[in-house]
């Protein structure tokens, strides 16, 4: 708790260390949460924090509130993009699997709270294409890029998505006509603007993590790491490949983006956080639907026209 309460307050006061600083949107809301949270009755009795003036449990129930509803966004928005692109009851069906396997990620970590944003964000960001809401995507976007910078992956879906099928030079003319494509390029580029403003408004601090300290750990932990990854991911692996295959062009595209997150990950992240698989569960779990659906997917015509709404 005392290292949780030390990282968000480094966060919100500018002085957290550079991998972390940027990360602003849950610790931001969680201290305006929290100062709320210290004035109900059963908790401004307790003794305020030495760096905050709020009390740990108004602390802790301000990130209670934040994560549960990180989790209903995920789980809302993957078993709405399921329903649409399946059946209802395939989308509860994704919707428990989605819960069983973000239940598996809750270990190894003591202060990631835009993990579950992150995955929420993406699953929204997802439904959003498929409704064609494009407005409201450029919302989360910008919001997925206050809470973490891997959210720039959402967008490089989006544009897999938007790209034509024809990549003839004049099949890329004829997309680039189109609004699906002016609307990834331009979301793209507006992600990318706000990542430099971010940093210039936020400000510079030397970086306290490296290639090395990436590696180092991983080396130690590579048993671990293989382990955990494995349960979570290496038994159904075969059926999550299949199932994309056999998905959706909307799912299908969008996995083009894994291989880059993955190999990112791969490099500078400790492979025994398998919290980094939520933010692709929006991916995982459709293919996984699919491949248990052990039929084709409908028609986007069809999908579209006995979608919910």
């Amino acid at each position: 708790m005392n290292d949780r309460i030390a990282l968000h307050h480094g966060i919100v006061t500018g002085s957290a260390p550079y991998q972390f600083r940027y990360r602003i949107l849950t610790p931001y809301i969680a201290d305006g949460t929290a100062r709320l949270l210290q004035h109900l009755p059963i908790v401004r009795t307790r003794p305020s924090m030495q760096l905050r003036p709020y009390s740990e449990l108004a602390f802790t129930l301000a990130y209670c509130f934040l994560n549960l509803l990180a989790l209903i966004t995920l789980f809302w928005s993957l078993g709405e993009l399921l329903w649409r692109l399946f059946r209802y009851d395939l989308a509860l069906c994704g919707v428990a699997l989605s819960a069983m396997l973000v239940s598996f990620t809750f270990r190894d970590h003591y202060f990631q709270p835009w993990s579950f944003w992150e995955g929420a964000f993406f699953a929204l960001g997802l439904l959003l294409i498929h409704r064609r809401r494009y407005a409201l995507f450029s919302g989360v976007s910008l919001l997925g890029l206050l809470n973490r910078e891997t959210s720039v992956f959402l967008l490089v879906a989006f544009l897999f998505t938007a790209l034509p099928q024809d990549m003839s030079r004049e099949g890329l003319r004829r997309a680039a006509r189109s609004r699906d494509l002016r609307f990834a390029v331009g979301n793209l580029a507006v992600w990318v603007a706000g990542f430099f403003i971010l940093h210039a408004v936020v400000g510079y601090r030397p970086s306290t993590f490296f290639l090395e300290t990436a590696l180092r750990g991983n080396r130690a932990h590579v048993g671990y790491a293989l382990i955990l990854n494995a349960l979570f991911i290496g038994l159904i692996s075969p059926l999550v490949i299949a199932g994309i295959r056999r998905s959706p062009p909307l799912i299908r595209r969008s996995a083009l983006m894994m291989p880059a997150y993955l190999g990112l990950l791969l490099v500078i992240g400790f492979w025994w956080e398998v919290r980094y698989w939520i933010t692709l569960l929006p991916i995982v779990v459709p293919g996984l639907v699919a491949a248990l659906a052990n039929a084709a997917p409908p028609k986007e015509l069809e999908v579209t026209l006995s979608a919910p709404g």
